[in-house]
């Protein structure tokens, strides 16, 4: 009996550490993202990686580049009913036009959270619209924040 005390304990202790690190990382995303600064691209799209905690989306620039946009996740995608168009309209190779926010430096995440010891891809984007360039589809986050009093 104590066994199987030890591994509710144990699996409840995971669950709450899940629920508890996804809770850290939506609350602190204005401190992993400058939401104050924007950066339009277009490219092709190489991958999609429809997941949760975010779908990743992989653009091929014209000088070759690539950037990494984390956008919603999975599970908000099917939510707000863009999942489906989102899934045809962003095939391999297709044209699309991305406007976001640049990720921070890992220099700069760490003045809020010391404890960070990754480095950070400098071409990562969190999207505040996309589109295919040769068709209807577009996104556009529901509301923007306001850097005016900055």
């Amino acid at each position: 009996m104590k066994r199987h005390e030890d591994l509710r304990l144990v699996a409840a202790a995971i669950c709450i550490g899940t629920v508890a690190s996804s809770a850290y990382a939506h609350h602190s995303h204005p401190y992993f993202y400058d939401q104050c600064k924007t950066v339009t691209i277009e490219g092709r799209v190489q991958r999609v990686e429809w997941k949760d905690p975010h779908t990743s989306i992989v653009v091929r620039v014209d000088d070759e580049s690539l950037y990494t946009i984390d956008w919603d996740s999975l599970s908000a995608l099917t939510r707000d009913r863009v999942i489906g168009s989102a899934k045809g309209a962003l095939a391999f190779g297709a044209r699309v036009t991305v406007t976001g926010n640049p990720i921070r430096t890992a220099t700069e995440i760490r003045e809020h959270f010391p404890e960070f010891s990754n480095e950070v891809n400098p071409r990562t984007l969190d999207p505040q619209s996309i589109r295919r360039v040769d068709n209807g589809f577009s996104w556009a986050q529901r509301s923007l924040p306001d850097c005016s009093r900055k």
